[in-house]
C-alpha cells in the first residue's frame, strides 16, 4: 500500500470516529449508561459495538462507492426506494437538524460550566468553527479529523489506563444514573443503532474516495472504537462507586489523577462535540448543495439558522428528547441495510 493509499485509510478512519465520537461517547457518559453498568458483559458489549460499527460502516461504503452516491438521501433512495425514501429522508434531516442543535448546546454547555464563559459564546464559537470548515470542504473535513482525533483517543487511553492503577478519589454527587433497559445486549444493539445513523451520513458523502481505501479506514475505524469503548467502559467499571453519579464521569477521573489532566480533557470534550457535529454538517450540506441552487456559504447558513430555536435548551433535555427516537429508527434503517447489502441466498436459507 502506497503512502497515498495509508494516508486516505487513516483520515477515514479518523473520521468515522469523529462522527461516533460525541459528547455522550466522550464524557463516559454514553459507555455508563450503555455498557459499565452491565458489569463485565456490558464491557463485552462495548467492544462488539466498535466489531458492528466496522462492519455495517463497511457495508455502506461498498454501497456508496458501487452506486456512486454522493449524499444521504440517494443513500436512502438505494435502500427504500424513491417513495419510501422521501418519508424517510424527511425524517432523517430533521433528526440531523436536532442533532446538529444538540452538538451546539453541547458546545455552549461545555464553555459555560468548564470555563465560564456566556453559554451563547459557546453556541455559536461553535457553529462558527464548524462553519468555516464546512466551507473548506471534504479535505477540511478529512483533515481536520486526521489532527484532532488521534489526540482525543490517546487522551481518554492515558486516564482509562490510569484510572486502572490503585488511587483515591473524592467527587461530589450531581445527577442520578440513568439506566438503560435491562439487557446489555439491547443496550449495545441501541447504541450501534442511534450513533450509526450518524455515521453513515458522513460514510454516505465520502463516496468519490478510493475504494479500497474507504473499506479499510472504516474498518479500523470501527476497530479503533471497540477498543477504546471496552478499556473506558472497564475503566469506570472499576471506578463505579465514584463515576455512578456524574455527569461528565471521564472528566472526574481526569481530574481525579491530576488537574492539568483535567483541563486537557476538557478541551477533547469540545474536540469530539466540534467533529460530530462537522460530520453532521458536511451530510447536510452535501444534501443541500444537490436541491437548493445556492452558494455554500447561504446553505450552512440556512441549516445554522434552523438551529436558533434551540439556543436556551439543556443539554440533558436534548439528549432525552431526541435519540431515543433515532435509536429505534435505527433499527429499520439497519434491519434495511443488511436486507440489501448481505448475498441474496444468505437470507433465503436463513428464512427457511
Amino acid at each position: 500500500m502506497n503512502k497515498k493509499n495509508t494516508l486516505l485509510v487513516w483520515q477515514v478512519a479518523f473520521t468515522y470516529i469523529g462522527a461516533l465520537v460525541g459528547a455522550g461517547f466522550a464524557s463516559g457518559q454514553e459507555l455508563l449508561k450503555f455498557f459499565t453498568v452491565f458489569g463485565k458483559k456490558g464491557v463485552m458489549g462495548a467492544v462488539i459495538s466498535g466489531f458492528l460499527f466496522g462492519i455495517f460502516g463497511f457495508l455502506v461504503f461498498r454501497v456508496v462507492t458501487r452506486e456512486k452516491i454522493e449524499n444521504y438521501g440517494q443513500l436512502l433512495g438505494f435502500l427504500f426506494g424513491k417513495r419510501i425514501a422521501l418519508f424517510v429522508e424527511g425524517l432523517l434531516s430533521l433528526f440531523l437538524l436536532l442533532c446538529l442543535a444538540v452538538m451546539f448546546v453541547a458546545g455552549g454547555s461545555l464553555f459555560h460550566q468548564l470555563w465560564s464563559f456566556p453559554f451563547g459564546w459557546g453556541f455559536f464559537l461553535t457553529a462558527l468553527v464548524v462553519g468555516s470548515v464546512l466551507l473548506w470542504g471534504q479535505e477540511g473535513v478529512l483533515w481536520l479529523n486526521t489532527v484532532l482525533i488521534p489526540g482525543l483517543i490517546l487522551l481518554s487511553l492515558v486516564i482509562a489506563v490510569l484510572s486502572l492503577c490503585p488511587r483515591g478519589l473524592t467527587v461530589a454527587t450531581i445527577a442520578q444514573l440513568n439506566l438503560v433497559g435491562e439487557n446489555w445486549l439491547l443496550a449495545t444493539c441501541l447504541y450501534v443503532s442511534y450513533n450509526f445513523i450518524l455515521g453513515s451520513v458522513i460514510l454516505a458523502s465520502l463516496g468519490d474516495l478510493d475504494k479500497k481505501g474507504g473499506e479499510k479506514g472504516v474498518l479500523l475505524g470501527g476497530l479503533i472504537l471497540g477498543l477504546m469503548a471496552g478499556l473506558i467502559s472497564f475503566a469506570l467499571l472499576k471506578q463505579f462507586s465514584y463515576v455512578k453519579k456524574q455527569t461528565i464521569p471521564l472528566l472526574v477521573l481526569a481530574y481525579g489523577i491530576h488537574p492539568s489532566l483535567g483541563w486537557a480533557y476538557s478541551f477533547m470534550l469540545w474536540v469530539a462535540i466540534f467533529t460530530t457535529a462537522l460530520s453532521i454538517g458536511f451530510g447536510l450540506l452535501k444534501r443541500g448543495e444537490q436541491l437548493l441552487p445556492l452558494p455554500k456559504v447561504f446553505i450552512i447558513a440556512l441549516l445554522f439558522a434552523s438551529t436558533l430555536p434551540f439556543l436556551y435548551w439543556s443539554f440533558p433535555q436534548m439528549i432525552t428528547t431526541i435519540y431515543p427516537f433515532i435509536g429505534y429508527g435505527g433499527f429499520v434503517f439497519l434491519a434495511v441495510l443488511l436486507f440489501k447489502t448481505l448475498p441474496a441466498e444468505i437470507i433465503f436459507r436463513w428464512r427457511k
